[in-house]
């Protein structure tokens, strides 16, 4: 398993974040209409993209697709921040280029194994981050 700390995130998800939070952060963006993914990709160079999968399960085929057809992008990370486990759609999630999962149940009741395997992916801020929105 590849282990790295990342430096800029890029967080895709619905408006469910305290402004506070974010403002603390700069090495944190958040966005919230599909249609920004790409500018904000490109004004922004994250190391981590971080997708809430329910948020954007009609568009996340085609975003995934271009992330890893696109030379510019397809060395980003992606994590996909989802409620429950599905072993079909799960595959073929790894199958179009997310390098992780994250799933709700994961955050709540978190064993000393998740929390050490979610720690090495992102940085505590984001963890934090995530542990707030499953809420």
């Amino acid at each position: 398993m590849l282990h790295f700390r990342t430096e800029r995130v890029l967080l895709v998800a619905p408006n469910i974040f305290s402004v506070q939070i974010l403002d603390k952060h700069k090495q944190i963006r958040h966005i919230s209409d599909v249609d920004r993914v790409f500018p904000a990709i490109y004004d922004m160079s994250p190391h981590l993209i971080v997708f809430d999968y329910e948020y954007l399960s009609d568009d996340m085929e085609r975003i995934l697709r271009r992330i890893r057809t696109n030379p510019y992008y397809n060395k980003i990370k992606i994590c996909c921040f989802k409620n429950n486990q599905s072993r079909k759609i799960d595959s073929f999630l790894k199958i179009l280029g997310v390098n992780h999962v994250i799933y709700k149940d994961d955050l709540h009741n978190p064993t000393k194994e998740t929390i050490h395997h979610v720690k090495s992916i992102l940085d505590s801020t984001v963890t934090e981050l995530l542990v707030n929105a499953s809420f």
